[in-house]
Order: structure tokens, then C-alpha cells, then sequence
């Protein structure tokens, strides 16, 4: 399930507005706080999962960090994993605290993935979605936005509470504290020492072909 839980980071990270030299969000700054959770439908064995994931953005989204903990269950089983993800400008940083290193990588336009792009009315529209009404979220007024399976509220391009359905997984993360337009020091966007690896260096690498010398 873990993969499943990707798919609620790169919701809250609205990446196309990065390539169209407008704002992220609609909003300086704020601050959610949301809960996890999910579950496999038709499961009897109790696969479950849980947890908490904190969403930092100043400058209408130039500066942005989630930082998501999860637990799941499987069999009986407990598993945790952290997993923070920082944007700064046109750069995406990634921890893995397992190994210790950050990755970064340049943020690039997908096409095929409705999941990135710009969280707005007209975006919507574009890629198919239905528009429910509207619906308050801690009292703030929020679009409500069905894709496929998936349910997504946004507040101002900022994303309160999202369902997702995948392979039989049901997932909802929805916020429980919200504050906008608000002063956020910068100690709350500061990622572990670990080395820092540039995707696209590793992945050069992996492809290249190294002769063997006979």
C-alpha cells in the first residue's frame, strides 16, 4: 500500500505551475495537517493503513514540504515509513531515510499524469473531472472535484481532503488543522544532513555501458 500513499504527495504537490510562471497556490502561505487512512476492500486478513502527513508552503508554493509518516498492516504485521518531499523553486528533494540520502530532481511536466497538474477550476475541466458542488472543510468552502474514481476538495488550489481508489485500495487523507496567510519559519522546511543525489546523474549511470577492458 505504500505505493497508493505516493499518489496523496503528489496531489498536494501542485507541480505545472512551476512552468507557467504563475503561483502554485492561491494563497502565500499555510499550514494543514492531515490524517491518513486506508484499507484493501474485501480483506479479512486486517490490512490497514494509517498515519499523518504535514503540509509547509510560503511564497504562493515557491517553498513547499510535505513530510508524511505512514503505518500499514499487512497480516498482522506493522510497518512504518517517513517520507518527506520538498520543493524550492523548480526542484523537488526527496528523502530516503532508509538509506540516508536526499534525491533532487527537476520537476517536469507529465501529460499523462492528471495528478500534477494545477489544482484550479479551468484544469479540472480539462482533464475530465465533474464538479460535485461545493463543501466546507474546517469551515473553509471547498470545490468538490470527482476524477475517475478519485475525490479531491480544494480550497484556494489547496488541497483539504482527497479519496483515492486504487487496485482495490481505498485511501483517504483529509485535514484536520488549517491556517493560511500566515508567518512560517524556515526551520520548518529544513531536511535531514544526509548527501544530497541527482536523479538524473543515477540514472545516467545506470544506463551506461562500461566496457570490460579485454
Amino acid at each position: 500500500m505504500g505505493k497508493i500513499s505516493v499518489v496523496f504527495t503528489l496531489l498536494v504537490l501542485g507541480f505545472v505551475d512551476l512552468f507557467a510562471n504563475s503561483n502554485r497556490y492561491d494563497i502565500k502561505s499555510g499550514i494543514v495537517e492531515y490524517e491518513i487512512v486506508g484499507n484493501v476492500q474485501g480483506s479479512e486478513s486486517g490490512n490497514t493503513l494509517s498515519g499523518t502527513s504535514k503540509l509547509y508552503f510560503k511564497d504562493f508554493g515557491t517553498l513547499e514540504l510535505v513530510d508524511e509518516k505512514i503505518v500499514q498492516t499487512n497480516m498482522g504485521e506493522k510497518e512504518e515509513e517517513r517520507t518527506i518531499s520538498k520543493i524550492v523553486n523548480n526542484k523537488m528533494l526527496t528523502v530516503d531515510f532508509n538509506d540516508e540520502v536526499i534525491y533532487s530532481q527537476s520537476l517536469a511536466l507529465d501529460e499523462e499524469n492528471p495528478v500534477q497538474n494545477i489544482k484550479n477550476y479551468e484544469s479540472f475541466v480539462q482533464m475530465g473531472a465533474k464538479n460535485l458542488g461545493t463543501e466546507n472543510i474546517l469551515g473553509y468552502k471547498c470545490d468538490v472535484w470527482q476524477l475517475g474514481e478519485d475525490k479531491i476538495w480544494i480550497h484556494n488550489s489547496v488541497p483539504l481532503k482527497l479519496i483515492t481508489k486504487s487496485l482495490g485500495i481505498t485511501q483517504i487523507q483529509e485535514a484536520k488543522f488549517a491556517v493560511f496567510n500566515v508567518d512560517i519559519k524556515n526551520d520548518k522546511f529544513k531536511l535531514p544532513a544526509f548527501p544530497v543525489k541527482a536523479i538524473e546523474e543515477i540514472i545516467g549511470q545506470e544506463g551506461e555501458y562500461i566496457p570490460s577492458g579485454d
